[in-house]
């Protein structure tokens, strides 16, 4: 009782003059919480955490902490919008999961992240010896 229709699009298909589409089912992932969400939630998630995040960091270089925490809850807030607001938004957020892939490429071939650990260690162990040293003399 059905017919394929030829048309370019391959899952148009007609049941008794009534078009149907084949629906493509959607993989589901799980989220921080463990709960399933779609690819699609998830992205829209990360876009929003990318926005808050970008627009904290720019708000507390800018204002400060109370400032950067304001900017954060708006920014993520704004992703919700219509508009040019909530384009703004969403580009901002797609500009942090952009520097977010990157920065993780980087540290994938430099291995930043180990060399900044050993690093920081060695700063604070030369600065608490230079502290006991100073102390030490003033006295």
């Amino acid at each position: 009782k059905y017919s394929e229709v030829p048309s370019n699009e391959k899952s148009d298909v007609h049941f008794d003059g009534v078009l149907a589409q084949e629906v493509t089912p959607q993989t589901n992932t799980m989220n921080r919480d463990g709960n399933e969400c779609s690819e699609e939630e998830d992205s829209v998630r990360s876009q929003r955490r990318g926005a808050g995040v970008l627009c904290g960091v720019l708000g507390c270089l800018i204002g400060g902490p109370i400032l950067g925490a304001v900017a954060a809850v708006g920014g993520a807030h704004a992703t919700q919008k219509d508009g040019c607001i909530g384009d703004s938004a969403r580009a901002f957020g797609d500009v942090a999961l952009t520097v977010k892939d990157k920065a993780k490429d980087i540290n994938e071939r430099h291995d930043i992240k180990t060399m900044a650990k050993s690093t920081s260690k060695e700063l604070y162990t030369r600065t608490k010896a230079a502290s006991k040293e100073f102390c030490r003399t003033s006295n």
